[in-house]
C-alpha cells in the first residue's frame, strides 16, 4: 500500500507539473493571440486610412480628367475660331489684292 501511495503521489506531482506547463503554454498562446489581434486591428485601421486616401485620389483624378476634357474642348473651340479668323483674313487679303489691282488699273487708265 505504501508503494502504491508513493506511486500515486509521484503521478500526482508529475500531472501537476504537466498541468502547470500546459497552463503556462496556454497563457503564452493567449498573449500571442491578443498581440496578433491588436496587430490585425492596427493593420485594419491602416488599411481603412489607405482606402480613404485612395478614394480621395481617385476623386481628384476624376476631377483632373474632367478639367482636362474641358480644356481640350476649349482648345478645339479656340482652334476652330482661329481657323475661321485665318480664313476670314485670307478672304480679306484676297479682296484687298483685288482692290489694289483695280486701283492700279484705274491709275493706269487715268494716266
Amino acid at each position: 500500500l505504501v508503494g502504491m501511495l508513493s506511486k500515486a503521489e509521484q503521478d500526482e506531482a508529475r500531472v501537476a507539473k504537466e498541468l502547470e506547463a500546459l497552463i503556462q503554454q496556454l497563457a503564452e498562446a493567449n498573449e500571442q493571440g491578443t498581440h496578433s489581434v491588436s496587430e490585425l486591428a492596427a493593420k485594419e485601421r491602416d488599411n481603412q486610412k489607405l482606402n480613404i486616401e485612395v478614394a480621395s485620389k481617385e476623386a481628384t483624378n476624376k476631377k483632373l480628367v474632367a478639367d482636362m476634357q474641358k480644356l481640350l474642348a476649349e482648345l478645339e473651340a479656340g482652334s476652330t475660331t482661329a481657323d475661321n479668323l485665318n480664313n476670314e483674313l485670307f478672304r480679306k487679303e484676297e479682296a484687298n489684292k483685288k482692290l489694289m489691282e483695280e486701283n492700279d488699273s484705274m491709275k493706269t487708265d487715268i494716266d
